[in-house]
C-alpha cells in the first residue's frame, strides 16, 4: 500500500496508448463514487465528496468530505504515463489535520487500488511516488 503520510501522488507507466487507457480511468474513477471532468485530451480531474458540506462541516463531513485529484497522460515509448496527483496539503485547508489525514488515506487507496487494476489489466509497467 501506498504511504498515505507522504502525499503528493503517484506516476504509473502503462502500456497502453492514452486514448485506450482514457474510457479504464473514467469507469475505474466513477465506479468508486468519483466524479471525472475531462479537461482535453492529456488530463482528468476527479472529485468526490460534497464542498458545501465540507464547507460547513469540515472533517466531520464523513463520507461526504470533499476530495479531488489530477489525473494528467503523458504518451512515452510504448505506452502511457499517468502522473495521478493529489498534492501533500490536501484536505487541510477545510478539515485541519483530520481532513488531511482523511484525503490523503483516500488517495493512497485509490491509488493502490488503480495499481491492482491495471496490473489485472496485463498493462502496469513502472510504479513511482510524484513528489
Amino acid at each position: 500500500m501506498l504511504s498515505a503520510d507522504r502525499g503528493g501522488g503517484v506516476r504509473l507507466s502503462v502500456r497502453a496508448d492514452a486514448g485506450a487507457l482514457r474510457p479504464l480511468l473514467e469507469e475505474f474513477f466513477a465506479g468508486r463514487g468519483w466524479r471525472v471532468h475531462a479537461q482535453g485530451a492529456e488530463r482528468l480531474d476527479v472529485e468526490r465528496g460534497s464542498l458545501a458540506r465540507t464547507i460547513l462541516l469540515g472533517a466531520l463531513a464523513g463520507r461526504r468530505f470533499h476530495v479531488r485529484a489530477r489525473l494528467e497522460l503523458d504518451e512515452i515509448p510504448g505506452g502511457t504515463r499517468i502522473r495521478y496527483r493529489w498534492g501533500a496539503t490536501v484536505g487541510r485547508a477545510l478539515g485541519g489535520a483530520v481532513g488531511w489525514s482523511r484525503a490523503a488515506r483516500l488517495h493512497a487507496e485509490t491509488a493502490d487500488a488503480l495499481i491492482e487494476r491495471l496490473r489485472a489489466e496485463g498493462i502496469l509497467g513502472e510504479v513511482a511516488p510524484e513528489r
